[in-house]
């Protein structure tokens, strides 16, 4: 199930340096050499930044396929799930935890949905990337304002937007992702949040702009796409372990959010 991803640090990687202040890592170069997989929840902002290699993510309905020199925004309180594809060349990333006290200062935003995006891979994410590499290699640590200002320099108006919204949340997430494979009703959401079922659903139309039952449906089946990649379960116990009891009903919702059937997706290489 999702494990909190509030200091940097995961299983699976062959070396890892990070950057402290005091006790807390805000950015970690990692390398692996072989398939990992992690869930994740992020309580805090991430940038990514691929160096080497190939991973996937997946957020609810999408599925980012990253390579060398692309650029990956996880917003505060996500539910993501992570595959590092063990090809030859192996992997490498450099993680950056973009502070709160930036990303609030930030102008307020007009609505738009909390979600991980790929940013579009320009020259100047190469040159900052290409600087905090060096940086790793001279095992010189950079300022972590100066690192997480430039960083939102870099972005584009839609992904400030965007972080700038992450902020306030006050919904069960991190709860919510422990619970995937249980029952879960609105009413039990709405206890969790210590909210009425009325304020419940008006934050979630604020934050991701769908109802509590549509993002919870779209959790179960990211970690059931997750799953059928990273574990060799049936499609069956897949299916049933997060929620789904019918199986039909499971291959219909499926193929309408993937375009490819469980068995299908499975397969792709």
């Amino acid at each position: 199930m999702y494990t909190a991803y509030d200091n940097l640090c995961f299983t699976g990687h062959t070396h890892m340096q990070v950057w402290r202040q005091g006790s807390y890592n805000w950015a970690a170069y990692s390398e692996y050499n072989r398939k990992t997989d992690h869930e994740v929840y992020t309580p805090l902002s991430i940038l990514n930044l691929v160096i080497h290699g190939q991973k996937r993510m997946y957020d609810g309905q999408r599925i980012h396929h990253l390579h060398a020199g692309d650029v990956f925004l996880i917003p505060a309180c996500s539910l993501v799930c992570s595959e590092i594809l063990g090809r030859k060349e192996g992997y490498a990333s450099i993680n950056i935890v973009l502070q709160d006290e930036w990303i609030a200062a930030l102008p307020p935003s007009a609505e738009v949905e909390i979600a991980t995006r790929q940013l579009a891979p320009q020259p100047h994410w190469q040159n900052f990337s290409a600087e905090l590499l060096d940086a790793f290699n001279r095992k010189s640590s950079l300022p972590a304002n100066y690192v997480t200002q430039k960083a939102l320099q870099l972005m584009p108006a839609t992904a400030l937007q965007m972080l700038r919204r992450s902020l306030s949340s006050e919904l069960p997430v991190q709860t919510i992702g422990e619970e995937l494979t249980t029952p879960i009703q609105i009413e039990d959401l709405a206890r969790q949040s210590y909210m009425s079922k009325a304020t419940l659903k008006r934050r979630f139309q604020q934050r991701y702009l769908k109802s509590p039952m549509h993002w919870v449906w779209e959790k179960r089946l990211e970690r059931s796409s997750f799953l059928l990649r990273t574990t060799t379960l049936s499609i069956q116990e897949i299916a049933y372990s997060n929620g789904f009891e019918n199986i039909p009903h499971f291959y219909r919702l499926f193929r309408r959010t993937y375009g490819m059937t469980p068995r299908e997706w499975r397969s792709v290489k």
